[in-house]
């Protein structure tokens, strides 16, 4: 197997973690946005929005776990989720979070792989998958977990949250408009998936800056498609003006995709548009400095934002940005084209 082919394999694992993580994130970041947004900053921890915000917690917790379990699930298959459950929760314990998680799945799911290739008798195949290999990649990473890997891997976590944390002015802009133009790349793609993923980690240690950034980039290209098609309808076919409707309601629901038809189309000029235009919104949300603290995207975490008005600015500038320069592109080359053909 090539380099190459390695890295993506490796990429499909951390995202299958990631796809199974995202639920636990939505959940525990919802509950505990509302325990707090209704029952208050101080909220009593026995009162009924307490709990509330007490399940969050709770639910959030369980972060490193699901991804180390799920990561070496990717790999392994089922011999590798009790070892990475198991062992997810040490790395949980000592305060790793994500990245131990990561680490942890990593760990548990290449030793399991390896061990599943062990010839043993066909008597003990069934045992071997049931007791030998759970038991043996569950003492062994956990082990080597707490002994070696867990102190100076939370030094680093902590250096890593604490440098994060600390980010302000121009650096946390820069940081937010880097991560908006690459949700808006590729809309989904591999490109797209690291920022997702830098993102959700960052929110996993509680750092909700570039988490916010991340997920209000996701709506952001359909609704500058939308509004582009709205602005200019001469510069768009009926079935792309069509388009743009249905890009705006998928865009309301966090479905980068729906700009995917107009990327297809036009890509010299739809790309740079949306990556310009969301990168404004994500700077510009920053550099007002509001956050919200769900893993809910766009228009939905709206409710959840730290200044909902300008919250909403920061989307509505990124979006007619975006739109007028998508439509002034298209415009200039229609203008060429056709002096080109009076010529």
């Amino acid at each position: 197997m090539s380099f190459k082919s390695e890295m993506r394999e490796l990429g499909n694992h951390l995202q299958t973690g990631v796809s199974y993580m995202i639920p636990v994130v939505t959940a525990g970041g919802l509950l505990m946005s509302i325990g707090t947004l209704v029952g208050g900053t101080n909220v009593a921890a026995n009162s009924f929005w307490g709990q509330v915000k007490n399940l969050g917690l709770i639910g959030l917790q369980f972060i490193p776990i699901v991804i180390a379990a799920y990561i070496a699930f990717s790999i392994a298959d089922r011999p590798g989720l009790a070892p990475g459950f198991i062992v997810g929760v040490v790395a949980q314990k000592m305060g790793t979070g994500f990245i131990g998680g990561i680490v942890v799945g990593l760990l548990v799911g290449y030793l399991t792989k390896w061990l599943k290739k062990v010839p043993v008798p066909q008597k003990l195949v069934t045992v071997k998958a049931l007791l030998f290999i759970p038991l043996i990649v569950t003492a062994v990473i956990g082990l080597l977990y707490i002994y070696i890997i867990g102190t100076p891997l939370k030094a680093v976590v902590d250096g890593l949250t604490g440098w994060l944390q600390g980010m302000k002015g121009a650096n946390s802009v820069l940081l937010a408009a880097i991560l908006g133009a690459m949700m808006a790349f590729d809309m989904g793609g591999p490109v797209n998936k690291v920022a997702y993923t830098f993102g959700m980690g960052c929110y996993a240690q509680g750092v909700y800056a570039p988490s916010t950034a991340m997920l209000l980039a996701i709506a952001i290209p359909p609704f500058i498609m939308f509004v582009a098609t709205l602005f200019d309808k001469s510069l768009y076919s009926k079935e792309e003006i069509e388009n743009g409707r249905t890009a705006a309601i998928m865009g309301i629901f966090g479905i980068t995709e729906g700009t995917i038809p107009f990327a297809l189309a036009d890509p010299l000029r739809v790309i740079p548009s949306i990556m310009v235009g969301t990168a404004v919104s994500c700077a510009l949300n920053a550099a007002f400095g509001v956050t919200q603290k769900t893993a809910l995207t766009t228009l939905m975490a709206l409710p959840f934002a730290s200044n909902i008005i300008l919250y909403i600015v920061s989307i509505v500038v990124g979006v007619l940005v975006g739109a007028v320069m998508v439509n002034a592109l298209k415009k200039f080359t229609h203008h060429n084209v056709d002096q080109d053909a009076l010529k």
